[in-house]
C-alpha cells in the first residue's frame, strides 16, 4: 500500500486546499473507505477463497466476462500502470540526489531489475520484497520521529475555521484530491491475489486487509502532519517529491540527498510488490480460459506486466496516468464490493453501501471536472469485458 501516491499526491492537494485540517480530513475519509472495502472484500474472500483476486470473484458472482474485465484491468490498471507510477516516483526521488539523472530510463531500469529479482523464484522474489518493505518502514518511522524533534518550517493552517474549511470540501478540488487519496490507498486488497498461497486464508487474508488499511491509516496521517510541519506550503505546491523537499527543509541539504536516495529504494518495494502479485492474476486468467493457457507460466506472466510497465513509464504524464489508473481500479473494486450483496447472510452491508456509495461521486465528479482520463479508464474496462466473448472457445 504505502507507495507512490503518499510520497507524491501532497504537492496537487495544496494547488486547490489550504489548511491542515483540510487534508487530514482528506487522508482520513480515504483510510475510512479503504477500510469499508477491506471489510467488504474480506467477507467475498472468506465465501470465495482462491487465488485471481477480483477476476475470481466477480467471474463467480456475476458473469466471466466481468471476470475477465477484471483480470484485463488488474494487469494494465492494476499492476502495470502502477508499477510505472512507482518507477516514475523513483527516478524522481533519485534525480533529487543526482540532477540530471533521466527520469524515463531510470524508470525503466528499475521496472527491469524488480523482474528479474521476481524471475528468480518464489524465495529471491520474498527476501527482495521484505528488505525493500522493511527499509521504507523504517525510512518513514525515521523520518516521523525527526520531525517530532526538530523545529520545521511549515506555514499552513492548523487552527480549524469550520466555515472556511468546510467551503473547501465542497469545492471540485477537493474530490479530485479524494481521487489521488484513493490512489494511494490502493492496494490494500493485495492479500486476495494469493488467496491459495496463505496459511488459513479466510483468517490471513481478513487480519492483513483490515489491519493492514488501519495501520496504513495511521501512517498517512502521522506523515502528511511531518510533510507539512517540515517544509512551507509554496515549497511543496505542485511537486511530486515531497518527501525530499520535506527532508531538505527539516534536515538540511546534505542530508535531504541521502533521505532522496532512501525513498528512492523504498519506492523500489511497491514496484517489487506489484511485480509480485500481478502474474497470480494472469495465471488465473490462464486456467479459466484455454486460449489464454500461455499465461500459465509465471514468467511469461511476468514478463507481461514488466513490458506493459515499460510502454506506460514512456507514454503518459504522471497525473493523467494517476487519474486513469485510478478509474479501472475503482470500477474493479466497486463491482466486488457490489458482490457483497450475492452473499449469504451475514454480510457487511453498511461497510459496503458506504464504499460504494462515496467511491460511486467520486468517480462521477472526476468524469466532470478530468474527463479524458476518467473516461479512457472506464472505456478500457469495457473493451476488457466485450474482448472475453472471442476468447471463450478454445482455440482451434
Amino acid at each position: 500500500m504505502i507507495g507512490t501516491g503518499v510520497f507524491t499526491s501532497l504537492g496537487y492537494q495544496l494547488v486547490g486546499l489550504s489548511s491542515g485540517p483540510q487534508i487530514l480530513l482528506l487522508w482520513l475519509l480515504g483510510g475510512l473507505l479503504a477500510l469499508c472495502g477491506a471489510l467488504s472484500y474480506a467477507a467475498v474472500a472468506a465465501h470465495l477463497p482462491r487465488s485471481g483476486g477480483e477476476h475470481h470473484f466477480l467471474g463467480t458472482l456475476f458473469h466471466p466476462a466481468l471476470g475477465f474485465m477484471a483480470g484485463v484491468l488488474s494487469v494494465v490498471v492494476g499492476f502495470a500502470a502502477p508499477t510505472a507510477l512507482s518507477a516514475l516516483a523513483f527516478a524522481e526521488y533519485l534525480g533529487k540526489a543526482f540532477p540530471g539523472l533521466p527520469a524515463a530510463p531510470t524508470a525503466a531500469a528499475v521496472v527491469l531489475l524488480g523482474s528479474t529479482a521476481h524471475a528468480f523464484g518464489t524465495r529471491t522474489s520474498a527476501r527482495v520484497q521484505l528488505a525493500a518493505t522493511a527499509l521504507k518502514l523504517g525510512l518513514i518511522l525515521a523520518f516521523l520521529v525527526a520531525a517530532v524533534f526538530l523545529p520545521g518550517k511549515g506555514d499552513i493552517r492548523w487552527s480549524p475555521e469550520p466555515a472556511t474549511d468546510f467551503a473547501g470540501v465542497l469545492q471540485p478540488a477537493f474530490v479530485v484530491s479524494l481521487f489521488f487519496v484513493f490512489y494511494a490507498y490502493s492496494g490494500w486488497n493485495a492479500a486476495i491475489y494469493g488467496l491459495e498461497d496463505w496459511d488459513q486464508p479466510k483468517l490471513t487474508v481478513r487480519r492483513a486487509l483490515v489491519g493492514g488499511t488501519i495501520l496504513v491509516t495511521l501512517l498517512y496521517l502521522a506523515l502528511h502532519v511531518a510533510f507539512l510541519h517540515a517544509a512551507p506550503v509554496a515549497a511543496l505546491r505542485g511537486e511530486a517529491a515531497v518527501g525530499e523537499i520535506a527532508a531538505r527543509h527539516l534536515l538540511g541539504p546534505s542530508a535531504a540527498k541521502t533521505t532522496a536516495i532512501l525513498f528512492a529504494v523504498g519506492l523500489f518495494a511497491s514496484v517489487s510488490a506489484m511485480l509480485w502479485a500481478g502474474p497470480r492474476v494472469l495465471a488465473a486468467m490462464g486456467d479459466s480460459l484455454p486460449s489464454l493457457r500461455l499465461l500459465r507460466s509465471p514468467r511469461t506472466s511476468l514478463g507481461i506486466i514488466g513490458g506493459l510497465a515499460l510502454v506506460f513509464v514512456f507514454a503518459s504524464p504522471f497525473r493523467e496516468l494517476v487519474l486513469y489508473t485510478q478509474t479501472g481500479l475503482v470500477v474493479c473494486t466497486l463491482l466486488t464490493t457490489a458482490g457483497v450483496f450475492r452473499l449469504p447472510r451475514p454480510r457487511p452491508v453498511i461497510p459496503a453501501c458506504l464504499f460504494l456509495g462515496f467511491t460511486s461521486f467520486v468517480v462521477i465528479r472526476s468524469i466532470v471536472t478530468d474527463p479524458l482520463p476518467t473516461l479512457a479508464g472506464l472505456a478500457t474496462a469495457a473493451l476488457a469485458a466485450i474482448l472475453w466473448f472471442p476468447l471463450k472457445s478454445p482455440p482451434p
